[in-house]
């Protein structure tokens, strides 16, 4: 089949490209990198639109959620100026997962930085990323692959038929892949670690940014839990496989300096 490509940036900032029956797109969302693959047979134009309902979700949950943003529930909620009860259904759903993980965890998750300031950031990249999948398979979309900055949810399967799969990266050299690791199908992956942004997850138990771990990845049917699952594997070290693993269908892969 032809392989003309064609690619194009809109106003809002993106860019997508369609590749013989394949559609890829990426943005900036929530501070990170999102993309999707679309790998079904269907037209441009409803890919697009497709992408285009998730990127809005995203930029629209990253400012409720965003700590970096003043007008955000989550600034306003730290500042005072406005209750948790008083805040909109998304933010209050969030907290009440979070408490619920919090106590799951024994406190090693914690909405909370060490200075008291509200940060459900552990939580709700992955509870966003969730949320938007469901837009593509309400379009009627049923194979691909969105990652928003490593949290991944897939569906289907590629157009080869082989499941979708996931390289988990060096967290000491980002060039190299530690293991690949295969997706069943409709399930999702989540990683936490120093990778990317250094050591900045730090234990709710102690507010020590500290763990023996490099990386800890979560695979799962859900991905709002297995990228909170993720989190609080990642600084429970060598217990986190174990705790996670007690969830029905998660499985957990550790990384340590070690390897």
């Amino acid at each position: 089949m032809a392989g003309i490509c064609r690619g194009t940036t809109g106003s809002t900032g993106f860019t997508s490209m369609t590749i013989a029956l394949n559609h890829k797109f990426v943005a900036k969302a929530m501070g990170t990198a999102a993309s999707l693959h679309i790998d079904d047979v269907c037209d441009a134009e409803v890919a697009e639109q497709a992408w285009r309902s998730v990127v809005d979700l995203l930029w629209g949950i990253e400012q409720k959620f965003s700590t970096f943003i003043e007008t955000s529930e989550i600034s306003r909620i730290s500042r005072g100026e406005l209750h948790l009860l008083d805040a909109s259904r998304e933010v209050i759903e969030v907290f009440d997962a979070c408490t619920w993980l919090e106590h799951a965890s024994n406190g090693a998750f914690r909405a909370r930085r060490p200075d008291g300031t509200l940060d459900p950031a552990g939580f709700v990249k992955g509870w966003a990323t969730q949320r938007a999948s469901r837009l593509l398979t309400e379009q009627g979309l049923n194979n691909w692959y969105l990652s928003v900055g490593g949290d991944i949810q897939t569906a289907g399967r590629q157009s080869s038929g082989e499941l979708w799969s996931v390289g988990i990266v060096d967290p000491t050299d980002d060039q190299q892949v530690r293991c690949i690791v295969e997706i069943p199908e409709g399930f999702a992956i989540a990683t936490s670690g120093v990778a990317a942004r250094g050591r900045h997850i730090w234990d709710g138990r102690t507010d020590q940014f500290v763990s023996p771990l490099l990386s800890f990845s979560v695979v799962g049917p859900d991905l709002m839990w297995a990228d909170a699952f993720a989190t609080a594997g990642f600084v429970m070290g060598a217990q986190g496989s174990i705790w996670v693993e007690g969830f029905d269908r998660y499985q957990a892969i550790a990384i340590s300096a070690q390897g």
